[in-house]
């Protein structure tokens, strides 16, 4: 009776075991920077096994070496109103690295990264193409904008448009103590983002505040914090986070259509507006092919000024390609929210240099309005000052 009930317990121990091991080889595909956040939720998932007592047992005793609790923190969300927002997760996967959404803290492991989502025990979706992007969250032409939201961002420099690289670069962040390195005298950066609804930055930076989803209460508090971020001087307003993703926003092309009318067209013509960012997965139901969808259930009745789009795990030269056809796709200005490159420093920084270069100075790429790297955090910032690739984006020509 005595060795029965230890096969058991030791058959059980395998079983928790493989499960462990798997969820491990999946995680392998997020990004290893997570967002903040805020607003945490804990998730308690109990396991019953029913265990054969021998004699000497009591029930106490026994049942403390079956019950298995596992408890996971859910990705960060955008934050309500008067609080730090929280960061919304980045959500795509990268190949070789991960990077993991606002003003909370950082979640979990990710793959490699250099790129905003909180610490989530359970496998990220997985994406065909290679991005990573999972940051932790915090608790972005010629499409119709009025006149008068042309969008000016600090130093000067008029955001939006086509005008000069200064107008472009914006920072994608959790935590608002790193900004000062990014914006010290010759910055290329005019506005910044935490994938919340609330500026905590205490920067002159241009602030676009996110919806994100409709998780929480991001739905019931955006009209207010959207028009306070208006009023603040904001210009931008983002939507949807990688709706295209499980992990993410996840919502259908029809529910996210349906949720933008209501959420965002009630600021058509004082702010630009986002259409909800998509991941470079190139499987069906994400992506472009998502983005088609939407704009097909919108029936042309979606406030959209600018299309947001999220790009991991590739190459410059796929990079480049990729936003050719989502120009090709949509004919509409682009904002590149999140985005990294793999490998050392030093790869990061030829291959962000590379792209850099090209958005601001090859015609080709002029539709291209703002662009932001996936994060402001360790990696872009090496202690009291800045890691060559994070000096790159901030003061690069």
């Amino acid at each position: 009776m005595h060795s029965i009930a230890l096969v058991a317990l030791a058959a059980l121990s395998l079983g928790l075991g493989q499960v462990v091991a798997a969820g491990h080889r999946q995680d392998g595909h997020r990004h290893l920077r997570h967002k903040k956040a805020i607003v945490t939720e804990l998730v308690t998932v109990t396991n019953w096994v029913t265990v054969t007592l021998t004699e000497r047992e009591t029930s106490t005793s026994a049942s403390a070496r079956v019950f298995v609790t596992q408890s996971r923190k859910p990705k960060p969300e955008p934050s309500s109103e008067n609080i730090e927002s929280p960061a919304a997760v980045p959500t795509t996967l990268v190949p070789q690295v991960k990077p993991a959404v606002p003003t909370p803290e950082p979640s979990t492991q990710a793959p490699a990264v250099n790129s905003p989502a909180p610490v989530v025990n359970s496998p990220a979706p997985v994406v065909n193409t290679p991005p990573p992007a999972v940051p932790t969250p915090v608790v972005q032409q010629p499409a119709p904008a009025s006149p008068s939201v042309a969008a000016s961002g600090s130093n000067g420099n008029s955001g939006g448009g086509s005008s000069g690289g200064s107008a472009k670069r914006g920072l994608a962040y959790n935590n608002p103590t790193f900004l000062s390195r990014f914006i010290s005298s010759g910055t290329q950066v005019s506005w910044a983002y935490n994938w919340g609804q609330y500026d905590d930055s205490n920067t002159d930076l241009e602030f676009c505040p996110m919806l994100w989803g409709l998780k929480l209460d991001f739905a019931e508090t955006w009209p207010k914090n959207a028009q306070k971020a208006l009023d603040a001087g904001s210009k931008c307003l983002l939507s949807f986070n990688e709706p295209d993703l499980d992990s993410q926003a996840n919502m259908s092309p029809q529910l996210a259509a349906q949720k933008h009318r209501e959420l965002m067209n009630p600021f058509a013509g004082k702010a630009k507006i986002g259409s909800p960012a998509i991941t470079n997965s190139g499987s069906a139901g994400q992506g472009i092919d998502w983005m088609k969808q939407w704009f097909a259930a919108c029936g042309g009745h979606c406030a959209v000024d600018f299309v947001n789009i999220h790009i991991y795990g590739v190459d410059t030269n796929t990079f480049l390609r990729h936003l050719r056809e989502v120009d090709a796709a949509f004919k509409k200005p682009v904002w590149i929210t999140e985005f990294a490159f793999g490998g050392s420093d030093d790869e990061i920084n030829s291959q962000l240099a590379t792209v850099v270069d090209q958005i601001e100075g090859n015609s080709t790429y002029s539709f291209v309005e703002r662009y932001s790297y996936f994060m402001v955090d360790q990696g872009m910032v090496k202690g009291d000052s800045l890691s060559t690739y994070g000096h790159t984006f901030a003061f690069g020509a």
